[in-house]
């Protein structure tokens, strides 16, 4: 099966179950953990998506960029997964939209009044009173406390974090973060405009480097599947009527990867 015929199905289950699935969110135990793990399952399509149209378009370039940007919410997804899993509350959605919403306002707020004083003005921006009112729980934590806090959402505290949590989880025998993980700080060239990214443009003029982007298209429909799967996993512990979806999702999955050659690595 090919990776676009895969995903017309999985499309099709997601818009026959997309609308009651995200409804019942707010008459569950744990909210803002569902809340979350849902939001990465259209934010990951959004991305596959748009991965899809640099392929049709012949952009390597644009591709690989998008691709890092995937793996960080890929792998940002797994981190509340399985500690969600683990811990069995809503403490991983709420530090995930608390402490992480008021961390990314603050350095949003700098970086206004640093450009601001570039061009000679200079601005007072009261941002515990923002934080108080957009984030009431993280109100009343410094500036390093919040950092702290957060930092467990970045990428090597949750590489960490999901070795000593499951181990195994990043191996050969499970292909998705084993095919991240290696290729994460290259890609950052392409997200960052490093040097790596012009020694890779210089490989554009041949088939081989669409071909390895096609490949890899195969794999972000896999794992853009799986959130899906998870999630609805995640939700069926107290909606046992979404087990069918998940199960119909993890069949579109395993009939592509035991057909294509990206999901034998």
């Amino acid at each position: 099966m090919d990776y676009r015929d895969a995903d017309d199905e999985y499309f099709e289950l997601v818009e026959q179950h997309g609308d009651e699935l995200f409804a019942v969110v707010g008459r569950t135990k744990f909210p803002k953990t569902y809340g979350a793990l849902l939001g990465f399952v259209v934010k990951t399509n959004s991305l596959k998506t748009a991965m899809f149209e640099m392929v049709d378009t012949n952009n390597p370039y644009a591709f690989k960029a998008l691709f890092r940007c995937f793996c960080d919410h890929y792998i940002k997804f797994m981190y509340l997964f399985i500690r969600f899993l683990n811990e069995n509350d809503d403490a991983v959605g709420d530090d995930y939209f608390n402490l992480c919403g008021a961390s990314e306002m603050l350095e949003y707020l700098d970086s206004i009044r640093v450009s601001q004083s570039l061009i000679g003005n200079e601005i007072t921006i009261e941002a515990e009173k923002a934080i108080h009112k957009l984030y009431p729980q993280a109100a009343g934590m410094s500036k390093r406390q919040l950092s702290e806090a957060s930092a467990k959402f970045k990428y090597r505290a949750i590489l960490r974090f999901l070795n000593e949590a499951s181990p195994g989880i990043i191996s050969q025998e499970r292909p998705f973060l084993a095919t991240i993980v290696p290729s994460y700080a290259l890609l950052s060239s392409f997200v960052h405009g490093g040097p790596w990214s012009d020694r890779d443009m210089y490989t554009y003029a041949g088939e081989e480097a669409l071909d390895d982007c096609d490949k890899q298209a195969g794999f972000v429909f896999a794992m853009t599947a799986s959130v899906l799967m998870f999630s609805v996993m995640a939700v069926s512990r107290e909606h046992k009527e979404f087990l069918p979806l998940a199960s119909k999702v993890n069949t579109i999955m395993r009939k592509y990867l035991s057909n294509d050659s990206s999901g034998e690595a």
